[in-house]
């Protein structure tokens, strides 16, 4: 059986000593229904955006991580990667890349092999919250062992 998109981040946290807790919780798949399956701060959350990205002569898939109540700025993030163009990927590539559904992506980087990027708001928080592969399962992480773990590109 494949390894799950759970069992990949939950080894890649403990390969890397990274502190978590995880926890079970209603099924969130949207930024409200998670709010209120864990009732943390939308200023916690981690919106989790696969994007693929066109540049001059390829493509490539992103991961994008906001807070939950911020909405995805295509605009910055063209300029961020100097692309002709950005999407959101349809749901059969979000399922080819990450082995998630919608409402399950992690803030995660390095278990696909796409580069990371993470809102510079969430350094300012003690602890962030993310689905962990599966809408009834969140991992609890210090924003900074995130940041040392995934080297991601702070925007």
């Amino acid at each position: 059986m494949a390894e799950t998109t759970y069992q990949k981040l939950k080894q890649f946290y403990i390969d890397n000593q990274v502190t978590f807790r995880e926890i079970e919780h209603a099924p969130g798949a949207s930024a409200e229904e998670y709010h209120k399956a864990l009732g943390c701060k939308y200023e916690q959350q981690l919106k989790c955006l696969l994007i693929k990205v066109y540049e001059q002569g390829k493509e490539y898939f992103a991961m994008v991580t906001i807070p939950a109540q911020k909405r995805a700025d295509f605009e910055k993030l063209k300029q961020i990667f100097k692309a002709k163009r950005i999407r959101g990927a349809t749901l059969d590539e979000l399922r080819h890349i990450t082995g998630c559904e919608y409402g399950e992506v992690p803030a995660a980087g390095k278990i696909f092999n796409i580069p990371l990027l993470l809102d510079n708001d969430f350094l300012n928080e003690q602890e962030v919250y993310m689905n962990a592969g599966i809408v009834t399962k969140s991992f609890v992480v210090n924003p900074q062992d995130l940041k040392r773990t995934e080297e991601p590109l702070m925007f």
